[in-house]
């Protein structure tokens, strides 16, 4: 492999060598390296960017004045990241794309979140940084950043482009990289004497006929060969288990039909990640919802009961597993017997006995697993297994206050959902005790209804989210619920919201507290409250009002219809902010603990005494 000053120095040799300067002819069209990104990026069907401009990124910019991409200029650089994020995940087939372009230095690193939160989430998506000239790189120069440095420990894949003839080729690998295999963010970063570049036209074409700068190894995917793997085996575990259960995540999204087809013609029952929600529809008698810290008590228990995970698409991520030395031990108990244990599917192989040592694993898409195990599953009545989980869910339903003249989170949504659940909505979150009750009270008969930052957990991720998804599907509704802490920290993107006219509805769980983290404190640090209660929120209907946008608001549990009728119905931008009670988000596993032992409404008063009398405090 070539490092990049012997890549610049081989392609300069043979440059000069085919086009001696004395040679060059006249009266040839020039073409500019700005023009030619512009193309890449139709190419690949860019449809939208959202964009913060600056002086090293502005030569590519320019190119949206009078060109056919929609472009969005977010409050900020790490809004604009985000957008894109919301944009992607609500894009099931991808069938359209968007970008991000922001200037160097500070443009750049404030993206590293976005960055890490779409590569955490397998989310697709290509973001495009300005740079100092290649000459002023190392200098420590305005606006300097080592860009690739750091973006390649956040990313699929960063690259630095350092020749006009390596634009067309870099973009084209770039989208191969995010939109192939388990996806993710990719870093494209222009220095601005490249951006500003230009060759003529016959020289552009002949070095790009010959392929003069294809010197690098094609990528490898690491393909796998589906025939390579004896499906069967793992399918005469799950035939032949008592208690199977289907542990389903995001990797499964686009096999969502397939899916439900398996999971009824051998009737087991689903538990899914929250990014898994609606792959099975959560309304089905099958599904048992979600699991893990703040999940389904029928679904945790369900898990550590079960003699055979089938995990597709998942992995077994530490928010759903718990203390993972006490992970499903009927399973392993099960494969030690000679039937059952645990099945993982999982297209990225790095994944495949990472965190549960797994007996049958399979490094391949869900589809081909599905369309093969499909044909040998049985239908098996499982009388006993289904009446115990049928159990458990009238015995752990997700329950919430109903206290004259006091309103709570769960009322609200309890509200949202039964008003908008026949409605073709998206719901984007924020991160806290909003997000997790948002997956509790409103279910999900479709994939991707809500959309939220999962294992980088980005709070102020739900409003350009949200702009995002709109954007995306301008024919759905969408419904950014968010807390007020999270709301805190991106609100000033309600800017791009009216200028933009996007009519996304924002709800804001206005408890005046971190909530998530003040429980925390409650309940394992001696409610020592530091620096997660909010004293001075602002007036969230004025600053909404000062943008443009109009407001309401709620803090009674007797106006709650009415408020309700007025925020789903309201034609354009509308914010409402509900005045909630502080309250705990239950289940919880707590730290440390296995996934079986939860705090329970019903057990909520002795765990906290047994906390107490043991003086637990969280690990640091």
């Amino acid at each position: 492999m070539l490092s990049l000053i012997q890549k610049r120095f081989f392609r300069e040799a043979v440059y000069n060598t085919i086009f001696p300067k004395t040679n060059i002819s006249n009266g040839t069209k020039l073409i500019y390296a700005k023009d030619i990104i512009y193309n890449c990026l139709k190419k690949q069907g860019v449809s939208d960017a959202f964009i913060y401009s600056g002086g090293s990124i502005m030569p590519i910019i320019d190119t949206l004045y009078d060109g056919d991409i929609n472009y969005y200029v977010n409050s900020h650089e790490q809004n604009c990241g985000h957008a894109l994020t919301g944009f992607s995940k609500s894009n099931l087939e991808h069938t359209k794309k968007a970008v991000v372009m922001t200037t160097s230095g500070p443009g750049f690193t404030n993206l590293i979140t976005p960055m890490l939160d779409m590569t955490n989430d397998s989310t697709p998506g290509v973001f495009i940084t300005g740079q100092v000239p290649l000459s002023a790189i190392g200098t420590n120069a305005f606006q300097e950043a080592p860009s690739v440095a750091l973006s390649k420990h956040v990313t699929k894949y960063s690259t630095q482009i350092t020749s006009i003839m390596d634009i067309e080729s870099e973009f084209d690998k770039a989208f191969d990289i995010a939109y192939s295999g388990k996806m993710g963010a990719v870093h494209i970063d222009i220095p601005k004497c490249i951006a500003s570049s230009s060759i003529l036209e016959d020289e552009y074409n002949y070095l790009l006929n010959n392929q003069i700068t294809n010197y690098y190894p094609a990528i490898d995917f690491d393909m796998f060969n589906i025939e390579n793997y004896d499906i069967d085996n793992s399918v005469n575990a799950i035939n032949n288990s008592k208690k199977p259960v289907i542990y389903l995540g995001q990797g499964c999204v686009n096999d969502y039909e397939l899916l439900r087809k398996f999971a009824i013609n051998g009737n087991i029952p689903v538990i899914s990640t929250i990014h898994g929600c609606g792959i099975f529809d959560e309304t089905h008698d099958l599904s048992l919802q979600w699991c893990g810290m703040h999940g389904n008590a029928t679904a945790n228990y369900t898990l550590q009961e079960a003699d055979c995970i089938i995990a597709i698409g998942s992995r077994f991520d530490d928010r759903t597993t718990g203390l993972v030395e006490k992970y499903a031990p009927k399973c392993f108990e099960a494969y030690n017997n000679g039937y059952g244990g645990i099945i993982h599917v999982n297209i990225e192989k790095e994944e495949l006995k990472k965190v549960v040592d797994s007996h049958y694993n399979y490094n391949m898409s869900c589809n081909d697993w599905l369309k093969k195990a499909i044909t040998n599953i049985k239908y098996d009545s499982r009388t006993n297994w289904l009446s115990y989980i049928d159990t458990l869910k009238k015995k752990h339903p997700f329950t919430y206050n109903e206290v004259p003249n006091k309103l709570f989170m769960e009322n609200v949504l309890v509200g949202m959902y039964e008003k908008t659940k026949e409605k073709n909505t998206i719901i984007t979150t924020g991160v806290g005790n909003h997000q997790m009750q948002t997956y509790q009270y409103i279910k999900s008969s479709y994939p991707k209804k809500i959309l939220s930052s999962g294992s980088l957990g980005v709070m102020g991720a739900g409003l350009p989210y949200g702009i995002g998804a709109k954007i995306a599907n301008p024919d759905k509704m969408v419904i950014v619920i968010d807390g007020d802490s999270s709301f805190n920290m991106t609100c000033s993107d309600m800017k791009t919201v009216v200028e933009n006219d996007i009519p996304i509805k924002i709800a804001i769980m206005n408890n005046n507290s971190q909530m998530m983290v003040t429980i925390w404190e409650k309940l394992f640090f001696k409610q020592r409250y530091t620096a997660t209660l909010n004293e001075r929120n602002p007036e969230f209907t004025k600053l909404a009002e000062s943008y443009g946008i109009k407001s309401i608001s709620c803090d009674s549990l007797e106006d709650l219809d009415q408020i309700l009728d007025t925020f789903i119905n309201y034609p354009k931008a509308i914010l409402c902010e509900f005045k909630i009670e502080q309250g705990i988000c239950l289940p919880l596993v707590g730290p440390g603990k296995a996934l079986d032992d939860m705090i329970l409404p019903e057990n909520y008063d002795t765990k906290i005494n047994e906390m107490n009398n043991k003086n637990l405090l969280a690990p640091s």
